[in-house]
């Protein structure tokens, strides 16, 4: 295989990520824009040891489950890669890959995966998304990162993702800043005043948050702004101004509370939850209800247990189990997000639930109670190694892991296998239809 080189190809399989993969003799390639069933012409773009890297030039033959997407910015959107495969198609290649995963990097050979679940809603399902300011042609332009790019960004005109209010809310914000002149934030030179919108929503009650990120607290506009949502949109609760001063590209920072509460209220699997601006939650609510469900089910509870819940987050998976346990404990790094989770176990009228801010490296050989079940549901980067080594000195008799990313879930479920757990069940639960992003639930217990 030689860089530049042109050839057909048909591609036989999906890889982890969004790319198609295919073969010529034993050689792999992983193809951007290529779907399994495809017949294509690509040129290799990348050659490696193990495998090479193509575009896709043309399509000579398209997949018979190649479906025409919905939303009007693909493929220039970098967020639902996978919108021109069918819905059905694309759950079973994400239970395919977690498998693979756990085969191939967690060296379990024949790994315990059920059948994925699929979501019930594949278009606006998302309850937070962050829209990014730029300048397009001297005017700022409002929208999402293009795709492979993180400095360019398009002016998005609808986001079939969170729903048509976060649209009409995108547009009157765009709208009001063009009129007035204020300047977007440029990543390159570090000036203008605007870097993110973001709206949060509770899909099950029908709250709305808006925060708008600046790079500095100087922003005289932003209480004419937060009237001016806040008349148009009798939804929005909560109007924040986020201040953000460095130069790393992140919409978080110090919280200014412009106009209304300072939380929305979520509804999920019969439990309330307060959601402020820098906190974390499930973004999907209505599978986030299936998820918490998968998590009791898994748990076989008696009522006499005592569970930790590590990266507890804004506590909702703990809570989901408090009524079903003697005590929970969270542990949780983020001091916004357990301000939130001791507001929500109050909120829900739960006693048995104690949440500690710090990192679960310091606080697990700390504390005296040895748990029968520990939760966790770490970041995309998974456990980190002192983590590990922590939980693994609770030796608890069962353990319930909660991966966005099958990678980092078979690394640590190999190195759990090795300390004594034996893999039970693995479960894939579709979060984000139409993106490559894969959630799974894993049971194992102390052999």
């Amino acid at each position: 295989m030689k860089r530049g080189e042109v050839l057909q190809l048909k591609i036989e399989d999906l890889a982890y990520g969004g790319k198609g993969v295919g073969r010529r003799n034993n050689e792999v390639l992983f193809v951007k824009g290529g779907l399994p069933g495809d017949l294509v012409k690509v040129q290799v773009i990348k050659v490696k040891s193990s495998y090479s890297e193509a575009l896709v030039l043309q399509l000579l033959q398209p997949s018979p489950q190649r479906v025409v997407p919905a939303c009007p910015h693909f493929p220039v959107c970098g967020g639902c890669k996978l919108q021109d495969l069918n819905y059905a198609t694309q759950l079973t290649y994400k239970g395919r890959q977690v498998k693979n995963h756990l085969q191939r990097i967690g060296g379990f050979p024949h790994p315990p995966v059920k059948e994925i679940i699929g979501s019930e809603h594949t278009f606006y399902y998302r309850n937070k998304m962050e829209f990014t300011f730029s300048t397009l042609a001297g005017q700022p332009i409002l929208g999402l990162h293009r795709l492979g790019s993180f400095s360019q960004v398009f002016d998005l005109k609808r986001c079939l993702l969170q729903s048509e209010l976060s649209n009409q809310i995108l547009a009157q914000v765009r709208e009001f800043v063009r009129r007035r002149g204020i300047s977007a934030y440029d990543l390159k030179e570090h000036k203008g005043l605007l870097r993110f919108l973001t709206i949060r929503e509770g899909k099950h009650t029908g709250e709305v948050m808006v925060s708008l990120v600046t790079s500095e607290e100087r922003f005289l506009e932003m209480s004419e702004l937060a009237q001016t949502l806040a008349g148009e949109f009798p939804q929005i609760v909560s109007i924040f101004q986020i201040i953000n001063p460095r130069k790393a590209s992140i919409a978080t920072g110090e919280v200014k509370l412009c106009w209304g509460r300072p939380a929305i209220t979520e509804k999920i699997d019969g439990y309330s939850f307060s959601i402020s601006p820098n906190s974390f939650f499930q973004t999907n609510p209505y599978q986030a209800g299936k998820l918490y469900q998968l998590v009791r089910d898994l748990s076989q509870l008696k009522g006499t247990e005592s569970i930790l819940d590590l990266y507890s987050g804004t506590g909702s998976i703990g809570i989901s189990l408090a009524k079903s346990v003697r005590q929970v404990i969270g542990i949780e790094s983020q001091e916004a997000a357990v301000i939130d989770a001791r507001r929500n176990a109050e909120l829900n009228g739960i006693s048995n639930c104690r949440f500690i801010q710090g990192e679960i490296r310091d606080i697990l050989p700390r504390l005296k109670e040895r748990p029968e079940l520990v939760v966790l549901d770490p970041p995309r980067a998974g456990m980190h190694p002192k983590a590990r080594k922590a939980l693994l000195k609770v030796s608890p008799p069962r353990i319930i892991y909660v991966s966005c990313n099958p990678t980092t879930l078979a690394r640590d479920l190999a190195d759990l296998s090795t300390q004594g757990y034996g893999l039970r069940e693995v479960h894939p639960l579709d979060m984000f239809p139409h993106t490559p992003h894969i959630e799974s639930v894993a049971l194992l217990e102390k052999i």
